[in-house]
């Protein structure tokens, strides 16, 4: 019998310290372990960096950001910051359907927990 793998369990309140406004200069990302087994929040990270690590221009040591190497990094979308926490709240639930969807590609399952 093959045994199943419990889903991921991230917590709602990560995802929103993860989604921030798109006019403060910065991103926030969610880091999951290879496996699926756990995560980390990475908050903030300078927008000059995040671009850098997108177009490749990876850390010596292949951490990007400050990650732990071989971690998949969930870019959480940023919300419009002049709009207010009615928009923030909006872009926390896309980018937990949106990092639901984005972990699948890896085989993990994420059950969103308050």
């Amino acid at each position: 019998m093959i045994p199943i793998k419990a889903p991921l369990k991230v917590r709602k309140r990560d995802i929103f310290r993860a989604t921030l406004a798109d006019n403060c200069g910065n991103l926030g990302y969610l880091g999951i372990a290879p496996d699926g087994s756990k995560y980390h929040v990475v908050v903030p990270v300078d927008l000059q960096l995040a671009r850098g690590v997108k177009a490749l221009n990876q850390p010596d040591d292949g951490t990007p950001f400050g990650g732990y190497r071989g971690w998949h990094y969930y870019e959480c979308g940023p919300y419009a910051g002049i709009e207010g926490e009615e928009s923030r709240c909006q872009q926390v639930e896309n980018n937990t359907q949106l990092l639901s969807i984005w972990l699948q590609q890896f085989g993990i399952k994420v059950e969103i927990i308050d």
